[in-house]
């Protein structure tokens, strides 16, 4: 490139201004180097990490969440500017042909690396630099990772098949050594990092040889970084890289093509030099001040080379445009652009602020992009990332640059423009799902975005509007029943009084049975409820819910499992089979002075807020209670673990703190059975918690390797109990206050 240029070699320009020192544990020495990737994520090699943490250097195993003191030489030195770095992605080191562990002595290895988040993004002069692919004969540049200017080592790439490139050192100045690992390999030709620094080939013990290899040293290429941390989820987005395969005989072509509209948009000097200019500045890269402007052959490279350069080209063109001509001129370009690698759908400014809501939105709501992309794109094969129930912060550039690179939806559109990119479509079904200003800003960034690719309104608001009819959607309130429980210290044992209430469309109650006179056994519960439901108005519609109302001492009942199915009926018939079975337990909720408070904040927030899972992690009742005060302050759902006594008393805990849907495994008895209730789905879309619930249930019943028993808290704070089940303790007996009072509509009543 003559027009543009890299980066001044100044120390923030240059790969020290991105250089980052690991410590170890205790701060004693440097355990390796890194570099600064974005954002707030760092990337060094899984090696390092083991180095820091005093463990074997090769261990692929993941240490997990640990942290980090980590610093930025080109900030300050002597400790001022350490900080702490959280481990978010790991790739641990493999054996060079086989996916094994990498043996003690082994001479190269792959994999190896590791991503660590910042608290906060880092201050300047601290900044990203350009990564290219290693090639062979590049002079290559690498420093200790304690940053020290005489540090620095300066080797050739001899050899390099896209994966590994092998360095090769003078024997005057610094050789590539110990503390040096994870650093990049800065090739100062190209102004770009083009691998890390790995490993060093070491001659053998004993009297050295001429015949001996010399300051050999073997670094990892971008290439196969590249393709490492997109493999976990966690490619970076480089301000400028060219990516795998740019200047091929392929892009040369559409290089070429690309000159023609150029000179139709861009003909005048002087309008091509203040786009140029502008480009320049969002990309990292300099540019002449000399009032010259590049050549459209020139520009048209940088557009095939460099990543987003085409789209960051088109939001500074969109705005000036005049006339169809113009318009089918940036469209053309458009168009090419989908031909090579580098350009991609969003220039850098909207690629930046993309990822900015969508991190806020995942923090908030974990399984709202999925929920919103398996709407949008239903007769699409989904990105991995958005397959799962939940999408982590961490994942989400994954996501996004995964949703770039889907074509348009097939819906139809006016006059031969452009049809929506997969990508908006999403953006637009999380903006009708969030609501609020929220949804304002996706929707400006979207409508932004819209209008620079050149689709037309009415294409963009068919879409929105099918997202709002979405967002809209009511599964349909099927048939409600709610049924409360008691027990008198007389009754035998399995034998429980009941009342059952049917809800009526306008949200009140009406009694339709009572067994407070005489304890009734499970089954005849059951086929009491069964009756119920089946003969209410609107049975059949939807899968009915049912809850149950129990005192604190029965919320470990298997009313789920109680069997309805008459004597006559083929098959069995069990309540949690065919309604979604839930319980509800409001005696502990009215202990607490803030209870209905409580319950109201949690349940608006249940979309929003992050489930909160009670195992062996959460060490006592006032460690469960810290976290539901501070940082799960709005949590709608806990999901609780651990053997039975225990886990009996952090239920009683989360029901007293207004936590509204509470999930646990009956038939659990140890810490290690977490996992059996995988099947639910737990941490899925929350509204359809009940029904994922069933399902898992009606498996479970009938296949004895399903061993668990999921119970469900399910406290709707928009279903209100009766006024009639303002309840004393029924275990108090016959003689305490009225165990079930007069009904207001005048059915019958039972004390």
């Amino acid at each position: 490139m003559g027009w543009f240029k890299a980066p001044d070699t100044d120390p923030s320009a240059d790969a020290r201004g991105a250089l980052v020192r690991v410590l170890s544990a205790d701060r004693g020495r440097t355990a390796g180097a890194g570099v600064y990737l974005a954002g707030r994520r760092l990337l060094t090699c899984a090696h390092v990490v083991n180095a820091a943490l005093g463990v074997r250097m090769l261990s692929p195993r993941d240490p997990g969440s640990v942290t980090l003191d980590v610093s930025f030489p080109a900030v300050a030195a002597g400790g001022a500017g350490d900080r702490q770095a959280r481990l978010v992605a790991w790739v641990p080191p493999r054996a060079a042909h086989h996916q094994g562990p990498v043996a003690d002595g082994s001479l190269e290895w792959g994999g190896d690396l590791a991503v660590l988040e910042l608290d906060e993004e880092p201050p300047p002069p601290v900044g990203p630099v350009r990564w290219q692919d290693m090639r062979a004969g590049q002079l290559v540049r690498a420093w200790y990772g304690g940053g020290q200017p005489f540090s620095y080592a300066d080797v050739q790439v001899g050899s390099c098949d896209g994966r590994i490139g092998y360095l090769d050192g003078r024997l005057s100045g610094a050789a590539v050594d110990d503390g040096y690992s994870g650093g990049p390999l800065w090739s100062p030709a190209d102004g770009a990092a083009v691998g890390l620094v790995m490993g060093r080939i070491t001659p053998p013990e004993g009297t050295f040889d001429t015949q001996h290899t010399v300051r050999r040293s073997w670094g990892l290429t971008w290439q196969s970084v590249r393709q490492e941390l997109a493999r976990v989820g966690a490619a970076p987005d480089p301000v400028l890289g060219a990516r795998e395969g740019a200047g091929a005989a392929g892009d040369d072509a559409v290089r070429d093509m690309m000159v023609g509209p150029l000179h139709a948009l861009l003909g005048d000097p002087a309008v091509r030099a203040a786009h140029s200019t502008a480009l320049g500045a969002a990309l990292g890269l300099r540019t002449r001040t000399d009032g010259t402007a590049p050549s459209v052959e020139e520009l048209a490279v940088v557009l095939c080379t460099v990543e987003r350069a085409l789209p960051t080209l088109a939001e500074s063109l969109a705005p000036s445009l005049e006339g169809a001509r113009d318009r089918a001129g940036l469209d053309r370009l458009l168009a090419l652009g989908r031909l090579t690698d580098a350009a991609g759908l969003l220039s850098v400014a909207e690629h930046r602020a993309l990822l900015v809501k969508w991190d806020h939105l995942a923090r908030r709501d974990p399984g709202l992009l999925p929920r919103a992309a398996t709407a949008a794109l239903p007769y699409v094969e989904l990105p991995r990332s958005l397959t799962a129930a939940r999408l982590a912060p961490e994942d989400v550039p994954g996501a996004v640059r995964e949703l770039e690179e889907w074509p348009g939806d097939g819906s139809p559109v006016p006059h031969e423009t452009p049809r929506l990119p997969a990508l908006l479509r999403v953006v637009e079904y999380a903006a009708a799902e969030t609501g609020g200003m929220a949804c304002e800003a996706l929707r400006e960034w979207s409508g932004r975005v819209a209008a620079r690719l050149g689709i037309h309104p009415s294409a963009l608001g068919e879409r929105r509007a099918d997202a709002a009819r979405w967002s809209d959607r009511s599964a349909g309130t099927g048939v409600r029943v709610l049924v409360e429980l008691g027990r008198h210290p007389q009754d035998p044992d399995g034998h429980y009084r009941c009342a059952v209430w049917r809800m009526r469309a306008d949200g009140t109650a009406a009694r339709t049975a009572t067994g407070a006179e005489r304890p009734r056994t499970g089954r005849e519960i059951a086929r009491l409820v069964r009756e119920v439901a089946g003969g209410a108005e609107g049975a059949g519609q939807n899968v009915a819910l049912v809850a149950v109302s129990v005192a604190p001492d029965a919320l470990h009942l298997p009313v789920d499992e109680w069997d309805g199915a008459g004597a006559d009926e083929f098959f069995p018939a069990r309540l949690g089979e065919d309604f979604h079975l839930v319980l509800r337990c409001p005696q502990i909720r009215r202990r607490s002075r803030t209870g209905a408070g409580d319950l109201k904040r949690r349940w608006g927030a249940r979309h929003q807020s992050e489930p909160l899972v009670a195992d062996h992690r959460i060490s006592d009742e006032m460690e469960l209670i810290r976290l539901l005060k501070t940082t799960h302050y709005d949590a709608a759902r806990v999901i609780v673990h651990g053997p039975p006594a225990g886990r009996t008393r952090l239920l009683h805990f989360c029901l007293a703190m207004g936590v509204p849907i509470v999930l646990w495994d009956r038939a659990a008895v140890e810490p290690a059975d977490t996992s059996r209730l995988d099947g639910a789905t737990p941490y899925g879309p929350v509204d359809e918690l009940p029904e994922r619930v069933r399902h898992f249930r009606v498996r479970a019943y009938t296949d004895p390797e399903v061993p668990a028993r999921p119970a469900l808290v399910w406290e709707d704070a928009e279903l209100p109990l009766p006024d009639e089940l303002q309840l004393a303790d029924p275990s108090q007996g016959p003689d305490a206050p009225e165990a079930i009072a007069r009904p207001s509509d005048g059915t019958e009543q039972a004390t």
